[in-house]
Order: C-alpha cells, then structure tokens, then sequence
C-alpha cells in the first residue's frame, strides 16, 4: 500500500481557466476534469475539486482507487434557467414524479407555460389565459411552489408569484334535476338511446361519478346483501391516447357500501347476464366496450336533453341530483358525505349548505 509520504500531494491545476487534476497510480498518468464546467477562478468550483482530489489521494492510499474515475465525476453545472418554463422542467425533473402524475396537473401547466414562454420573475401572463378560480388557484400553487424550490436552489431571489392571489370563486349555484326532468331523461333515453338508460339510471340513483360507474364490475354488487361496494374507478390513462382507461382507487381512495333500493335491484337485475362473470362491466356500450364519458355526453346525453327540452347540464349533475334529494328527503350530512365518498362533511356542506336545516319565515301577523 502506498504511503501518502512517498506520494505527490494532488492540487487542481489550472487548465487554461478550467481545473484539472493530474496524478500517476501504479505507473499510469491521469489528468482528469473533475467539474466539466468548472473554473479555476470560482472559489466554490476550486473548493469543490480540492475536495475530489483529497478524495482521490485517499482512495489511492486505502486501495479502494477507481481507474474508470466514475466515483470522482461531477455532472455540469446547471445553466441558470432564464425562462419559467426552463424552471419549471427543473423542478419537475428534480420531483421525479410517476408518469402518470406528471400527465396530469403538470402537464396542463407546463403547457400554459409553453404558450406564454415568460421570463423567469414575468406574471402578468398568468391572468390572459381564461381559465376558471378553482383552476387558476390549483395552477398558482404549483407554479408558487416551483418558483419557491427555484429560491431555495439560488436560481431566484425571491419568488415573484408569492404575493400573487387567486381571482375570487363566484360560487356558482348547483342546479339539480328536478323529479320531473329525471322522468322526462329517462324518458328520452328510453326513446332514443334505450341501452344505456340503466347505466342513467344507476348514475342519478347512486351519484357515483362518471368514472365509477364505468368501471363498476359485477363482483362489485351483492344482491344477497343488498348492497354494492364502490371502490374502484375507470378514469381515462392520461400518459395514453386519451382513449385507453385505467383501473384505479376510487378519487378520494376511499370504499363505501351502497345500498341496494328495489327501484336499483329491478334496474341492475334488468341487464344482468345469466351466468355473471364478476370480472365483467355492469355497463357497457352496445357492443360490450368499456364507455367512454366524453363520446357518451357528446353523441347521447345532449341529444336526449335536447330533444325532452331539459335545460343541459353535464351528466355530472346526476350526482349533486341525488345529494339534493337526499338532503329534501332528511339524510343526515354525514350520510349524504358517505354516500358521495367524502371523508368528511366540508364539500356537502361547501355545496349544499344553503339547503341543509332551511328556517322558515316567523309567522308574523300582516293584517
């Protein structure tokens, strides 16, 4: 083993600017660049590759030196990112996200980012893109949270969209089917689109979303026990073609056990294959493919509110259909929470609170 008396101190060495270690092991010559962008004047950069050397000299003297260099190599320097979008792929990068959260929120904002393509500290961009409250201040967060990893890594010095705050959310009023415009859709879809009239039917009866209905199998429903459990989902794959779906929890992750009325029971019994392979969809399209929400709202629910002279709303009113007759009908919040998969109560109440122990007017004396 060698003898760190018998051996030349290893010093960077200045390499016309950039640094350069040069050292001899067991009769071989090295002359090595331990920061690819480094400069002989930067004292972090000759600080940095006075550590390697000592590092390299101790592996020497152990026995444990690597010939390939591999253990000593930095990579480059980052380039100081001029843009938000050079930033923001930074941090993304450095997040090392599933590839299936990086094709959600964050690819819509690296997208609007494209667009706009502003500096580093620009924000009057974020305000000429027309986008809802919820959706600017789901963005704002994220971009917040990009330009505050941004500071800690020296890149910004300060975070130019800290104090900015979000348009305020004009809450727009909820407007459920009422029992006569559920007749009159059932009705349509009985006329016009009679296969999927169960797959209506079970939406505006459970308020299960879209996604969870589409992905309802018939292992998930106990006809025994009277009750159907919904803890799976049938999203779309968004790292795919944006036709291929994916098998997942349920949103909120959690499982809950529907019951089953006699109104439901007739409904599923009507559709229900003889023999069941509980693998199977509950629903389908007419020729046995897994629905797709965007085709069926697009090519059969607007045509068949068209055509009964029901006002549009999207099928996803079907759910806040049947929290509202819920809450009318004297279901506990709790309940009406449980039955739509919340944790907690904050969205019943966010939503449906102007319907929840309405007073009455005092009785007040006008003659």
């Amino acid at each position: 083993m060698p003898n760190l008396g018998q051996m030349k101190e290893i010093k960077p060495l200045n390499n016309n600017g950039s640094i350069q270690l040069k050292f001899t092991v067991a009769g071989k010559r090295y002359a090595f660049n331990p920061l690819p962008s480094g400069n002989y004047n930067d004292k972090r950069d000759l600080t940095i590759a006075q550590a390697i050397a000592t590092k390299i000299q101790n592996d020497i003297i152990a026995g444990h030196f690597d010939p390939t260099l591999d253990r000593y190599r930095l990579v480059p320097k980052i380039t100081q990112p001029k843009t938000l979008l050079e930033l923001w792929d930074l941090w993304v990068k450095y997040l090392d996200l599933p590839e299936h959260t990086q094709a959600n929120h964050y690819k819509w904002v690296r997208k609007m980012i494209s667009q706009a393509n502003p500096q580093i500290t620009d924000t009057n961009w974020l305000f000429k893109f027309n986008i809802s409250p919820r959706t600017f201040k789901d963005r704002l967060g994220l971009i917040k949270a990009c330009c505050k990893w941004g500071l800690s890594k020296c890149y910004l010095e300060t975070n130019p969209y800290e104090s900015i705050k979000s348009p305020k959310d004009n809450h727009k009023e909820i407007k459920p089917f009422t029992q006569e415009e559920i007749k009159l859709i059932l009705e349509g879809f009985d006329k016009i689109a009679p296969h999927y009239k169960p797959f209506v039917g079970f939406l505006i009866a459970t308020g299960v979303r879209t996604s969870e209905a589409i992905g309802l199998l018939w292992g998930h429903i106990n006809f025994h026990r009277s009750e159907i459990v919904i803890k799976e989902s049938l999203p779309k794959d968004l790292t795919g073609n944006g036709y291929q779906r994916i098998r997942k929890e349920t949103k909120t992750g959690n499982i809950r056990y529907l019951p089953i009325s006699e109104e439901l029971r007739s409904l599923l019994i009507s559709i229900k294959p003889n023999p069941v392979n509980p693998d199977d969809l509950v629903f389908t399209t007419p020729t046995g493919k897994i629905i797709d929400a965007d085709n069926f709202r697009n090519r059969q629910w607007t045509k068949v509110l068209k055509i009964q002279g029901v006002s549009y709303r999207k099928p996803y009113t079907s759910r806040h259909t049947m929290a509202s007759h819920a809450i009318d009908q004297g279901t506990p919040i709790t309940g009406v929470a449980y039955l739509l998969g919340h944790s907690d109560t904050t969205m019943v109440i966010k939503n449906y609170g102007h319907m929840i122990n309405r007073p009455s007017l005092p009785n007040i004396p006008l003659n």
